[in-house]
């Protein structure tokens, strides 16, 4: 098949393509690079900065980047805004591309106007985010880093909707974004993908941690990204922990940084700070996994019965609960004074990865669906 992917996030897209293009198909990665992640791409979409960014990459889309564009049997988007462009100037180049085109398919794997507007809901379909938990509705909510006005405004909406009646399908990176997509589009083609991870791309996993060295605790959340998170909940525990044991422990609390140089800092640590109000591990959850450390992230029950995990196996992932923060350190701190715990979980995580989300596994998943889709 020649596919193009369009627009990438957490590298995501990136790795999906290297699995495709292994499986002998002729990919195609449009994207920005993933702003300061600088991640690979074939086609260059960055939007320049100034006022008249948005109106030369619009112009670049429609005239030198057109050709490239078209001729695909699928193109898969990375999200109903898959270019930084305002909603009208989306919606017609989403025409474009299904005049010029075969399937179009969207990869569920961050927030859009559907999405916010579920978790934002009276009936949610999981029971807790950043937005509410158990019905109550969080702070994070009515914050600028929110944007929930923007991402609910009427032209955004609307374009929301075009675009999802546009589309051929859906696959889901997360269990809750399946879960919301089963919600809100009932009727749309629907997959679990998972996310992908390249394990040989990444150094070899080491049981963690080794006898006789600190406990090295890594904490990763994007800055800008912390209340969406839960970064800072979680940093507020790491930093309690490593008060209270400091010669055992060592915090590190690097800013952001490219790609690759924060693969081989997650390559270094025993455990990983990733997120508290998810139900699934993400991408760097994952990866942590792969080389051998424990990620704090999503691990709920539901996730792993929903992927078939049996439920007598080590689950790898530290689960921390948004519901009960007292709990979540006592359980954290119980983990760090006993390593033998946290051995087991280390020593699970590579054969978890592997299970579910190497990038070959994820891929098929995609041909799978595309194949049954066509």
């Amino acid at each position: 098949m020649k596919i193009l992917l369009l627009g990438d996030a957490s590298n995501y897209h990136a790795t999906l393509a290297v699995a495709l293009k292994a499986k002998g198909h002729d990919v195609t990665l449009a994207s920005d690079r993933g702003k300061w992640l600088q991640t690979p791409c074939d086609i260059d979409l960055s939007r320049k900065q100034g006022r008249f960014g948005g109106a030369m990459l619009y112009g670049r889309l429609l005239t030198s980047l057109a050709p490239r564009l078209k001729g695909y049997d699928v193109v898969q988007f990375v999200s109903p805004g898959f270019v930084s462009l305002k909603p009208g100037r989306l919606e017609k180049l989403l025409r474009r591309l299904r005049s010029d085109n075969g399937s179009l398919y969207l990869t569920v794997l961050g927030y859009d106007t559907s999405v916010v507007s579920n978790l934002a809901s009276p009936r949610p379909a999981v029971a807790y985010s950043e937005w509410q938990i158990d019905g109550k509705v969080q702070p994070w909510r009515f914050t600028d880093e929110a944007a929930y006005d923007k991402w609910t405004a009427p032209e955004l909406r609307a374009y929301n909707d075009v675009f999802y009646n546009t589309i051929d399908g859906a696959l889901t990176a997360l269990y809750e974004y399946h879960m919301i997509m089963q919600a809100e589009y009932p009727e749309l083609p629907l997959a679990y993908a998972g996310i992908p991870v390249d394990t040989s791309s990444l150094p070899a996993p080491r049981l963690r941690p080794c006898s006789g060295d600190k406990l090295r605790m890594l904490y990763t959340c994007r800055r800008g990204r912390e209340f969406e998170k839960g970064g800072n909940e979680l940093l507020a525990m790491l930093r309690r922990i490593n008060a209270e044991f400091p010669d055992t422990t060592e915090l590190i609390a690097p800013e952001n940084m490219p790609f690759s140089n924060f693969v081989r800092m997650l390559a270094s640590v025993d455990i990983v700070s990733d997120q508290i109000y998810s139900y699934t591990p993400g991408t760097t959850a994952l990866m942590a996994m792969a080389m051998g450390a424990v990620p704090l992230s999503g691990g709920e029950n539901e996730f792993y019965r929903f992927i078939g995990e049996p439920c007598d196996a080590v689950r790898p992932i530290f689960n921390p609960d948004p519901r009960d923060l007292e709990n979540t350190y006592s359980r954290l701190r119980s983990l760090v004074m006993y390593p033998d715990e946290l051995r087991r979980m280390s020593a699970a995580g590579p054969g978890f990865v592997a299970r579910h989300n190497e990038a070959s596994v994820v891929a098929d998943r995609y041909i799978a669906f595309w194949d049954k889709a066509v």
